[in-house]
């Protein structure tokens, strides 16, 4: 696909629909590595679910990544990534702000020491600015998430939202683009903790201990919950390093 039709697509999304949205999402996902090449994507009413969007929109959104050539859209099968390094490389100048490329040039002690600083304060914000609708929001991903321990793929996509919906609540456009940024780093690595029996589980487990001190409003109890998981994640995460 050539780079302007490409940028046709960016140009779109200045008029916000929510398919297109969505489609940006995917790709960003499918970019950063959090999406690989012959994963399969949750359903239709799960991906609804997941980002809060009508089964249409999804429909619609799905359509638009498929005509970019990096997902495979069968009627009656399911929807699978087809993001080999020819797909990719198509994306790699427009979309070149959500590679993980960058992050991943520093080292794992860097990267979770500021991730831990900036998640912290997102916590603690979050904990003093959430509303019923968040938590609302929140517990229904962890109902979905207690029935993902044994899928590492669609647990790894709510996990990405848990940690983006909270913090949207703690009002900071400057935190929550950094967190992002620091979300993608060793995605691939994270993947092969996923697969460790009990993982998921594990990281299920500190997610509702976030919930519960954001519930509360209690600032403290939040920033302890959140560095306490980020903790776990760094230690896992290192273990599967390699050297």
């Amino acid at each position: 696909m050539a780079q302007d039709t490409v940028f046709a697509f960016e140009q779109t999304l200045e008029n916000k629909t929510k398919k297109d949205i969505l489609a940006e999402k995917i790709i960003e996902m499918i970019v950063t590595g959090l999406l690989r090449d012959n994963d399969v994507l949750p359903s239709e009413r799960e991906l609804s679910q997941l980002f809060g969007v009508s089964r249409e929109t999804v429909r619609g959104a799905l359509r638009l990544v498929a005509a970019y050539g990096l997902i495979s859209v069968s009627h009656g099968s399911k929807t699978r990534i087809t993001a080999g390094e020819a797909q990719l490389a198509r994306f790699h100048d427009s979309y070149a702000h959500m590679s993980p490329v960058g992050v991943n040039q520093y080292d794992i002690d860097t990267v979770f020491e500021s991730r831990s600083l900036i998640e912290a304060a997102i916590a603690r914000k979050a904990a003093a600015r959430i509303d019923q609708e968040g938590l609302d929001k929140l517990r229904k991903m962890l109902e979905a998430q207690a029935e993902m321990f044994d899928n590492p793929v669609h647990f790894q996509l709510s996990d990405k939202n848990f940690h983006k919906l909270i913090a949207e609540y703690a009002g900071n456009e400057l935190l929550l683009k950094y967190s992002e940024e620091l979300y993608s780093y060793g995605l691939n690595i994270r993947r092969s903790v996923m697969l460790e029996p009990g993982a998921i589980a594990r990281s299920y487990a500190e997610h509702c201990q976030i919930v519960e001190a954001l519930a509360r409003g209690d600032g403290a109890a939040a920033e302890r919950a959140m560095l306490g998981h980020l903790t776990s994640v760094y230690s896992t995460t290192r273990e599967k390093m390699p050297g």
